[in-house]
C-alpha cells in the first residue's frame, strides 16, 4: 500500500482517494502518514481541499463535552524548522470553541491561544483559528493566557488567522492568512491525536 505521501505526489490524485487511503489505515498510523508530509504535499492537499465537506464546530470538540476538556490534534506545519506540534481545542463554560498549540518552541513564543470561528469568506465550508481573539479561561494546569499581539508571540500570532478545510473525518488542512485576508506561504496539517468516540 502506498503512504499517503506517495499518494499526494502522484499526478491527478483526488481529494476522495486521499480520504479513502486515511479511512483504511489503523488511527496510529494514519496520524504517523499524516505528520510526514512536507510542504510540497501540503499545498496539495490544501489545494484539493477546497470547499471539500463543511466543517463543524464539533468536529474538533463534541457539542456534549464538559467545559475545559482537551482535544488534541497532532500536527505538522511547513516551516523548516519546529515543525511537529499539536492544536487543542476545548470549549468554554460558555460553549466557545477555544485551543492553544502545545509545540516545543512554545517556552519561547507562548503558547498561542486561539478562539475559533467561522471563516467568513467561506462560511459554509471552512472554520477559522482566529489568533486576535484569546479565551479568558483555560483548563487547570496549562499555560497561561497571553496576548498575541505582545513580545514575543506577535512574530508568530500576532494578526493571523487560519482557515481549515476538511480532509477525513479526522485530518484537516489549513493554511495561515494575516487578519484573514493576505494569506501566507505558511501550510500544517492536522490529526485528531486519539480517534473520536462513538
Amino acid at each position: 500500500m502506498s503512504r499517503l505521501k506517495e499518494l499526494l505526489n502522484r499526478a491527478g490524485v483526488t481529494l476522495a482517494e486521499v480520504t479513502e487511503h486515511l479511512d483504511s489505515l489503523a488511527h496510529p498510523e494514519r496520524v504517523i502518514q499524516s505528520r510526514e508530509l512536507g510542504k510540497k504535499e501540503q499545498v496539495k492537499l490544501w489545494e484539493i481541499s477546497e470547499n471539500s465537506k463543511p466543517l463543524d464546530f464539533d468536529y474538533f470538540v463534541p457539542r456534549d463535552a464538559k467545559p475545559l476538556e482537551a482535544f488534541p490534534f497532532d500536527g505538522r506545519n511547513s516551516l523548516p524548522a519546529f515543525t511537529l506540534f499539536q492544536k487543542v481545542f476545548y470549549l468554554d463554560n460558555e460553549g466557545n470553541l477555544c485551543g492553544y498549540n502545545n509545540a516545543w518552541i512554545g517556552w519561547l513564543v507562548g503558547p498561542g491561544y486561539y478562539m475559533v470561528n467561522r471563516n467568513p469568506k467561506n462560511e459554509e465550508y471552512e472554520i477559522q483559528v482566529n489568533y486576535t481573539r484569546i479565551p479568558s479561561e483555560r483548563p487547570a494546569g496549562w499555560p497561561e493566557i497571553k496576548s498575541n499581539d505582545a513580545f514575543p508571540s506577535m512574530f508568530v500570532y500576532g494578526g493571523t488567522k487560519d482557515n481549515l478545510r476538511w480532509v477525513s473525518d479526522d485530518v484537516v488542512i489549513g493554511r495561515a492568512f494575516k487578519m484573514g485576508e493576505d494569506p501566507m506561504p505558511n501550510w500544517f496539517i492536522l490529526c485528531r491525536a486519539a480517534p473520536r468516540k462513538g
